[in-house]
């Protein structure tokens, strides 16, 4: 009976996950693969191991019982690159993922932790002397995350020696104080780790979030992140104040929230950059007025000179069909990127998108075309430089109006 060469088996194999975008497809059909033969069998362990999904808890008992307490199988998670936990609250009550598989993960590079799986990584004391073998892990994302205190949030992110990226959506810990030690505010590198290369935090406004944005980024600015980090994403720049000064100075890309009352916050902050930034991706958060357009022209002044700066986007969302009147600052923001100015300019994108309710006359591609037509009148002289894109769009639903930008820290320019 003629079979293929295992050479041509395994690079099948080896394509499925990128064939099958939903794990649960990518599963299957490498489970499938496992079955077939056992000449078959290595390669789709192999991928099945590439990434661990844990969503419940008896998914997680038995990789600990069928995998990690096995002499045959354990060898297998020397292949695991990407843990990703997903689950119900109190799933890990009782359990450790990071004290059962300390050392036993030697080559995984990101860990992710879903609504309320935090305590697999810090419900133990002695937790964080086991943090410190995931040597290897240099992405840690934490959504909705529940800290027992600030401290463990330090240790957590101090003890992962490898650590470049980091993403905190929504974490929450214990109400700050409402003033911050001073010993947290001025801005001095002492503390080696984290050396951050990417930053993506979420927090809310309120006053208990603010104060929590404040504590993490004054103790922030104390490590190396200060000087290392290359990409910054935030949805809550204008909420730090002076936990701010002098921090991400090198700062390559940044994404930016703008929110409509905080002007001379960000302001404050876009100045203190040194002249590193060379994109900056600014979604506006409130209605679009007419001065909306001079408070970008203020936002862009701002920057330090002269400016390496080689991309500028702003992204509008918008609660109904904008009024094409509003349009009319935008030749403000045509005004204030002077070519001796923005040297470096090679691309601005304008785009706004508006929720086209139900009731609405007008089709959204009706209105679409007007609005293309303003805004590219408005802006004579970006057009003259053949460097500006616009678009408009809508959409039935709000979005979720915070930038997601590149998750791998190598994705800043060089």
């Amino acid at each position: 009976m003629p079979t293929f060469p295992t050479e041509l088996t395994d690079e099948i194999i080896a394509w499925i996950p990128a064939a099958y975008k939903l794990v649960i497809e990518r599963y299957s059909t490498l489970l499938c693969c496992s079955l077939v033969c056992s000449a078959w069998l290595p390669a789709s362990r192999y991928q099945l191991f590439q990434e661990l999904w844990i969503g419940t808890a008896e998914r997680y008992d038995l990789l600990v019982s069928r995998v990690l307490r096995s002499e045959n199988m354990r060898s297998y998670l020397l292949f695991v690159r990407k843990v990703y936990f997903y689950t119900a609250r109190d799933t890990f009550k009782g359990k450790s993922f990071v004290l059962e598989f300390a050392g036993h993960l030697p080559n995984v590079t990101l860990m992710t932790f879903y609504d309320g799986t935090l305590e697999g990584l810090s419900s133990h004391p002695s937790c964080f002397v086991a943090i410190s073998r995931f040597s290897t892990i240099r992405t840690l994302s934490i959504t909705d995350g529940q800290f027992p205190s600030f401290g463990d949030l330090r240790r957590t992110l101090s003890f992962l020696p490898s650590l470049t990226s980091l993403q905190l959506y929504y974490p929450s810990w214990p109400d700050p104080a409402t003033a911050l030690s001073p010993r947290l505010l001025h801005g001095a590198s002492t503390v080696r780790r984290p050396a951050l290369l990417g930053l993506n935090l979420s927090l809310g406004t309120d006053p208990p979030n603010r104060r929590r944005a404040q504590q993490f980024i004054a103790w922030l600015s104390e490590t190396a992140t200060s000087s290392s980090l290359l990409l910054l994403n935030m949805n809550c720049v204008v909420v730090l104040g002076s936990s701010l000064k002098g921090f991400g100075q090198g700062v390559r890309k940044m994404y930016v929230t703008a929110y409509e009352d905080d002007t001379e916050d960000l302001e404050l902050f876009l100045s203190g950059l040194t002249t590193s930034l060379e994109v900056l991706h600014m979604t506006n958060d409130g209605a679009l007025q007419p001065d909306t357009w001079l408070r970008f022209e203020r936002l862009v002044h701002s920057l330090p000179r002269p400016t390496p700066l080689l991309e500028l986007h702003i992204h509008f969302v918008c609660h109904g069909p904008p009024e094409l009147s509003k349009f009319d600052g935008l030749k403000d923001l045509d005004e204030a990127l002077q070519p001796e100015l923005f040297e470096k300019l090679q691309a601005v994108k304008l785009e706004v998108g508006y929720i086209r309710d139900s009731t609405d006359r007008e089709d959204g591609p009706a209105l679409t075309g007007p609005i293309l037509a303003v805004m590219m009148n408005k802006l004579p002289n970006l057009y003259e430089r053949n460097i500006i894109e616009v678009s408009a769009y809508t959409f039935q639903h709000e979005p979720v109006r915070d930038v997601e930008p590149p998750t791998d820290p190598n994705d800043a320019p060089s």
